[in-house]
């Protein structure tokens, strides 16, 4: 974690929470200092310590996106699949992923990494088979990560435990969740073995729910008419911390229950419109208490890891569906995409600028040509801007990527390493 004081300045403030046209944030080591209007910064104490001042260029700073789902490994399984429906893909992705090594798993996740960093993106939950290549290239990177194994067999229920023991909360910047795969995936006993993993070492849950319809019809005919949350909630799956990934098919019953258990709903719109999932009704389960986060889920069902471009059609679809455009507005978007997603991570005190938080933040670029005529911040990130728009971007007050350049990422080396596992797999 760094221990460098930063000042960032002349830029639009906006924190999660408030709004300052000439604002200004204040770094000591990994945590805020300050974080507010410029004009009342006051010279904090150095004890012999120097600030590194970073202009913003009256670009706008925020809260860093947290992308609450995703399967970062598979950027070398891009485009396969591309055109089939959830379970025909399924099908295809389960034969390359058979091919994968650990050192494949460590490699696309790095060039995940580069592309979450590179986009904004400062925290995010992951879930996928040998998930210590996942946890190495985050460690490495240093960026803020969520990370377990989808289990489907009691061996890969030991494997997560294993990587809690060793991973969780190294460093303050990984947490290790119980992850199983799904209702229909993963055998009853394993799920219930799961889930008293998870609540005896205090760790919470991972799980994709109600994806598609006809994963619905299936768990009802085959649990007595229960649904997937239902059936999950019965098994005790919801009793700690978890985060239920898509959540597109589901009823009001399904939401209290959500909501009564405080799960995190890691909606995934470009992945869900791409597979013809359908659209989670995002905006009832919000009226319902459910805490709903955004997830860009795999690069192999989505492709692209930008979370702008996801907080962008998370309130289209809103609008969409529901035939109202205020039914999930701009700034609603971004907490959805910062806060939540980082608090259903496991990670408080993230998410938002304040004092004593987290220095996770980034900068959008003020030489973008719609900040020319900037009039509405949340307006302005949620629907003009893009992930090639951030020029930096920081994680516990140390600057990982800035100006296309990465401080921790060899690069070079990534690229190679990608362009060579993806000649051997496809």
């Amino acid at each position: 974690m760094s221990e460098t004081m930063y000042l960032i300045k002349n830029v639009k403030l906006y924190t999660g929470e408030s709004v300052y046209p000439d604002g200004a944030i204040l770094t000591d080591g990994p945590f805020i200092l300050y974080a507010g209007d410029a004009a009342k910064l006051t010279a904090p104490p150095l004890k012999g310590r120097k600030i590194d001042i970073i202009d913003g260029r009256g670009g706008i700073c925020m809260p860093g996106l947290c992308s609450a789902h995703s399967h970062v490994a598979m950027t070398l399984l891009r485009g396969v699949g591309g055109g089939l429906p959830l379970g025909e893909w399924l099908q295809r992705i389960f034969t390359v992923e058979a091919l994968l090594t650990d050192d494949d798993i460590y490699t696309g996740a790095t060039l995940a990494i580069m592309e979450y960093l590179r986009y904004g993106v400062t925290c995010f939950a992951d879930m996928y088979f040998r998930a210590n290549g996942v946890l190495r290239a985050a460690h490495e990177a240093k960026i803020r990560a969520n990370a377990c194994v989808g289990a489907i067999s009691a061996s890969h229920v030991a494997e997560n435990e294993a990587l809690f023991h060793e991973f969780d909360g190294e460093g303050e910047l990984i947490r290790i969740y119980f992850g199983i795969h799904s209702e229909y995936a993963t055998d009853k006993s394993v799920a219930h073995l799961a889930a008293e993993t998870a609540q005896k070492l205090g760790a919470g849950m991972h799980v994709h729910v109600s994806e598609t319809s006809s994963e619905v019809e299936a768990c009802r005919e085959q649990h007595g008419g229960k649904s997937p949350v239902e059936y999950l909630s019965d098994l005790g799956i919801f009793d700690v911390p978890t985060i239920a990934a898509h959540c597109v098919h589901v009823d009001e019953g399904d939401m209290a229950i959500l909501a009564s258990h405080g799960v995190t709903v890691a909606h995934c719109p470009a992945s869900n419109m791409k597979l013809s999932s359908g659209a989670a009704p995002v905006a009832a389960m919000r009226a319902h208490g459910v805490n709903v986060a955004i997830g860009t889920d795999g690069p192999a069902s989505n492709n692209t890891l930008d979370m702008f471009r996801e907080m962008r059609l998370a309130a289209l679809l809103s609008s969409l569906s529901t035939r109202n455009p205020a039914s999930l507005s701009a700034s609603d978007a971004i907490e959805m995409a910062t806060v939540v997603g980082a608090k259903g991570a496991g990670f408080s005190e993230v998410g938002i600028l304040r004092s004593g938080y987290a220095a996770d933040l980034i900068v959008i670029n003020g030489a973008a040509p719609f900040m020319a005529t900037e009039r509405d911040v949340a307006e302005d990130i949620v629907y003009a801007a893009a992930g090639g728009d951030v020029q930096m971007t920081m994680v516990g007050g140390q600057i990982l990527y800035i100006n296309g350049n990465y401080t921790t990422i060899d690069t070079e080396r990534a690229i190679y390493e990608a362009r060579a596992a993806m000649s051997r797999l496809l």
